[in-house]
């Protein structure tokens, strides 16, 4: 039987992402999935993957834990004290992990990206033995391609966050499971070295199959594919595993590769599209510079309450003397595009606040910027190839570094004098400043094994690095 046509691409961001589709799978390890139903044509696989994406949105993920919530915690994002922040928040930041109030949110997110993962070995155990003729042109390549590096995306994250850094002399240490298989088996854990490998292997597959991807095809940018696990973010990705793996050569050649391609496909957002009095139509989220990222249904319901005012006990909030410090206000942030515009400072409260409004969601926001939550944007890349240049070529390192500080406003140059480790410390403060709410400083952090963490007096312990595993759960290995 000759299969449904799938939808136009145009109206994608309304059929994949809307609340209207109601036919994602969300199941846990032991549910049986009617996959006749499911995957009896291309849009049957097409609304399988966007469950997925779906479940990557929720809380416990990328909708607040691995972006606002947990991570930024972790990277010192905030203020946090017993009159801000959760419980579960300051008891996070200072390491006391096994405590009641965090044990749900760790946990949450171990078994919440795994239920993710077993979702997409479900997907790929079907193509597998699908007839490809229910599918329209590249939509099968596009499908397993998308499969293939969100399944090397979620363990990569997961191994970021619960084994210890290279640095830290974590690469013979043991990894998280890496599931492939949909059906419930015990799967062990492996060495992080190993881990990496089949990391990588998903995503030379998927880097394979995605040169059907059209943000790849053809010459322009596609903001539907930027919301999708396109050819593009498996490069972005590569370029983050290979520089965890402290694989430079490999890191700067998958970096390059995306800023090659950035001018067409990722250009950096204007000043115009984020200075608009009417913060309604402000793109805070720089839709254009987006590798990757989710729409996020529920994101205002899952910002309230956290960056914003309505609570005060529990908001997230940052003080003055310490946007001071990350912005560099008092010599060259004074017009930083990041601190001018991306900044809430509600000093008409009765107790003055400031939060990162990156994700903030204003009544009657742009359609086309609401409920975007960047996961992998362009000026990480050119953070990796400066990091990986500032050793052997120092003015190309310092020259990527100025296209990014030049594209947000700062007219101020790095000397050309600046030595290897000056240029680290400009890394770390482009970090600082660029990723608020994207969950990335923590693990810039660990990757270098930072001693020195904002808000953390003293030294930071590297023990702190490493999420603890939560309780056996055997039906992924544990």
């Amino acid at each position: 039987m000759k299969a449904p046509k799938l939808i136009n691409i145009s109206l994608c961001l309304v059929i994949l992402f809307s609340l209207s589709c109601k036919k994602w799978i969300e199941v846990e390890p032991k549910t049986q999935i009617e996959n006749d139903r499911f995957f009896a044509n291309e849009q049957g696989f097409a609304e399988a993957l966007n469950g997925v994406y779906i479940k990557m949105g929720s809380t416990p993920l990328y909708g607040r834990e691995l972006t606002f919530g947990l991570t930024d915690v972790l990277g010192g994002l905030y203020n946090l004290s017993t009159s801000n922040g959760s419980v579960a928040y300051r008891d996070a930041f200072a390491g006391a992990y096994q405590n009641d109030s965090d044990r749900p949110i760790i946990e949450g997110i171990w078994s919440n990206s795994y239920n993710a993962i077993s979702n997409l070995n479900n997907i790929l155990e079907q193509l597998e033995t699908a007839d490809r003729s229910l599918f329209s042109g590249n939509q099968y390549n596009i499908i397993k391609g998308e499969a293939l590096g969100l399944r090397a995306f979620l363990h990569f994250d997961l191994l970021r966050l619960y084994t210890p850094s290279i640095r830290n002399g974590g690469l013979d240490k043991p990894g998280v499971p890496y599931v492939t298989q949909y059906k419930p088996v015990i799967t062990p854990k492996l060495l992080v070295s190993n881990t990496l490998e089949k990391i990588q292997a998903d995503l030379d597959a998927a880097e394979d199959l995605l040169k059907s991807d059209p943000l790849f095809t053809t010459g322009a940018g596609n903001l539907v594919r930027n919301l999708r696990f396109n050819y593009y973010a498996v490069k972005a990705v590569k370029a983050r595993v290979f520089l965890w793996k402290d694989d430079k050569v490999n890191a700067l050649a998958a970096a390059k590769e995306v800023i090659a391609a950035a001018p067409v496909k990722f250009p950096f957002v204007l000043q115009a599209a984020i200075a608009a009095g009417n913060e309604a139509v402000r793109d805070r989220v720089f839709t254009t510079e987006q590798i990757f990222g989710l729409y996020v249904n529920k994101l205002a319901q899952n910002y309230v309450g956290i960056l914003d005012s309505t609570r005060f006990t529990t908001t997230l909030i940052i003080t003055a003397a310490r946007l001071a410090e990350q912005f560099e206000t008092a010599s060259i942030g004074t017009t930083d595009y990041r601190n001018v515009y991306l900044i809430r400072n509600l000093t008409g409260l009765a107790t003055p606040k400031i939060f990162f409004g990156k994700l903030y969601q204003p009544s009657g926001i742009t359609e086309a910027f609401s409920k975007r939550m960047p996961l992998i944007k362009i000026p990480e890349m050119y953070y990796i190839a400066a990091e990986c240049l500032k050793d052997t070529d120092p003015a190309t390192a310092i020259g990527y570094l100025t296209t990014v500080r030049q594209a947000r406003g700062i007219t101020a140059v790095i000397s050309a004098a600046s030595t290897s480790a000056q240029i680290q410390e400009e890394i770390r403060k482009e970090y600082w400043k660029e990723t608020p709410s994207e969950g990335q400083f923590f693990f810039y952090h660990k990757r270098m094994n930072s001693t020195t963490v904002p808000g953390v007096s003293g030294t930071y312990p590297p023990a702190r690095y490493v999420l603890p595993l939560p309780q056996l759960e055997t039906e992924f290995g544990y």
